[in-house]
């Protein structure tokens, strides 16, 4: 820690419009590593050794100094992260152990509902409690070691404001990486190649034309209200605070479901043999248009405007003028735009590059039986609104967001117009269970998402088992109609709910 106090600088990371629009929460993942040397008896080791695992961490914390920031709203209106080196604000760093059998914990499937209420405490699913004053901690991190040293917890919580999933995965590359060579020197030398905070990176990309951006984000970026003007003058800390009075994350159940590579692959060939000629439909493709339908029917079956989260949708159309929300199906699918930018410097860039593309669904659609030519129609929607993702729409998508002090605002506005909103985050390239600290891989990594309703992520499977797997966070109603939905269920093999 020393090193990194005396190395860190005072400097100013100024937020992007796209940062504020997700500043509410963290992005948290869980890593179990068990102790395969392990026995019945006392481990004679030490399993990820506490001290190498913490010296790494700080020395980590060099390439990431913005962890060490605090949130500040400059007269503008707009966030920024300030880093004074004489009143550093330290990222919430705990290793301590449980009196908890790994292999108990292990046989309920890793349920995190069955762990210690203090720990659930401290690491929160949202960020609003802590972003409400300037003494928020903009990463949380906690090592929970079992009895007997039969495996370890790794909780990683890093604000979204600061970094998108990609960012997070590189900070948890290069810690790992430092901690493996602390391990055993003969292992390669860290790189000490340094990254990118600052957000002037997207000045190079920001174009005054929109013909790449798809008439629903023009349509939601036009739309000026009172509404709109009055959110963005809040104070990143206010707004999370009525974030957090209008939605109630307990009522949301995460469901984790995995689908084996053979079933995956029978579902991508049936519906890829009858698409025209010229169509290649990825199988991820495939399986967001079955997600979507699901649960698209499950929203549409259930009374989901009775909890809070539904509030904000019926004050918004209220104050745009609208009677009730939009009933149609408004999908998005947040996609890494690094590789598809071609800036030389965009892999090294660990804030948000990670953007959404929305597309608007007819309820009839959603609603109809999920058969091959139905799941054909919404996959190929899907794939025609990626593929018009290159650097020219992350330009215009950037210069519109900041074009005036609410617009960003106005695009979150728009979207909550709608009852059935389902995010969609692919990250199965994402290499989780490639992480060692010296030790082994992650018998288990998944993230726990309980912040928003309908969203999923879907990651790859341990490499044991293949195939994928399916993290929702939904409505409690929605979840127990996802689990008994027989077009849903037959993909699966496993899953676990409320997890």
């Amino acid at each position: 820690m020393d090193e990194f106090i005396s190395s860190v600088k005072s400097q100013t990371f100024y937020m992007d419009a796209f940062d504020e629009l997700i500043s509410s929460v963290y992005i948290p993942c869980y890593y179990w590593f068990e102790n395969t040397a392990c026995s019945d008896t006392e481990f004679s080791g030490t399993f990820m050794a506490p001290e190498i695992l913490r010296n790494s961490f700080y020395q980590t914390l060099q390439a990431f100094p913005i962890l060490a920031g605090r949130f500040k709203t400059e007269k503008n209106s707009r966030g920024c992260v300030k880093v004074d080196k004489n009143n550093l604000n330290m990222p919430e760093y705990t290793d301590s152990c449980w009196d908890i059998d790994f292999q108990q914990t292990k046989a309920t499937g890793f349920n995190t509902n069955l762990l210690p209420e203090t720990f659930h405490s401290a690491c929160g699913v949202t960020a609003a409690t802590r972003f409400a004053t300037t003494s928020a901690k903009l990463g949380i991190f906690h090592i929970r070691r079992f009895k007997k040293q039969g495996g370890v917890l790794v909780f990683v919580g890093i604000a979204h404001a600061l970094v998108d999933g990609y960012g997070e995965f590189a900070f948890m590359s290069r810690w790992t990486e430092i901690s493996q060579w602390m391990h055993d020197k003969t292992k390669p030398t860290p790189s000490t190649e340094p990254f990118i905070h600052d957000r002037a990176i997207h000045a190079g990309y920001r174009i005054h034309d929109t013909q790449a951006i798809n008439k629903l984000t023009l349509e939601a970026v036009a739309s000026a209200s009172m509404l709109s003007k009055f959110l963005s003058r809040l104070s990143i800390g206010k707004r999370n605070i009525l974030y957090k009075a209008i939605t109630k994350p307990s009522q949301f159940a995460c469901c984790s479901f995995h689908i084996p590579a053979n079933r995956l692959q029978e579902l991508h060939e049936s519906v890829q043999e009858c698409a025209p000629a010229g169509t290649r439909l990825s199988a991820n493709d495939v399986i967001t248009a079955l997600i979507t339908m699901v649960i698209g029917q499950a929203v549409h079956n259930t009374r989901t405007d009775k909890h809070g989260n539904r509030f904000l949708s019926r004050l918004t159309c209220s104050l745009l003028g609208s009677k009730s929300p939009r009933l149609e199906t408004l999908a998005a699918f947040a996609v890494n735009m690094r590789p598809r930018t071609k800036h030389p410097d965009a892999m090294r860039f660990v804030g948000n590059l990670s953007f959404v593309q929305s597309v608007l669904l007819p309820t009839e659609a959603v609603q109809a039986e999920p058969s091959v030519p139905n799941l054909l129609a919404i996959a190929s929607e899907i794939r025609k609104s990626l593929l018009s993702m290159n650097t020219g729409y992350v330009g215009q998508l950037n210069y519109l967001l900041n074009k005036e002090p609410d617009t960003h605002m106005r695009l979150a506005i728009h979207n909550a117009q709608f009852k059935n909103r389902i995010m969609v985050s692919c990250i199965s390239k994402v290499g989780h269970y490639s992480l060692d600290f010296g030790d082994g891989t992650p018998l288990l990594a998944r993230p726990l998402f309980r912040s928003y309703p309908n969203t999923v992520f879907i990651m790859p499977s341990h490499p044991d088992l293949g195939g994928c797997d399916v993290v929702m966070s939904l409505d409690r109603d929605v979840a127990n109609l996802v689990v008994n939905d027989k077009n849903w269920m037959r993909l699966v093999d496993t899953h676990a709910f409320d997890i």
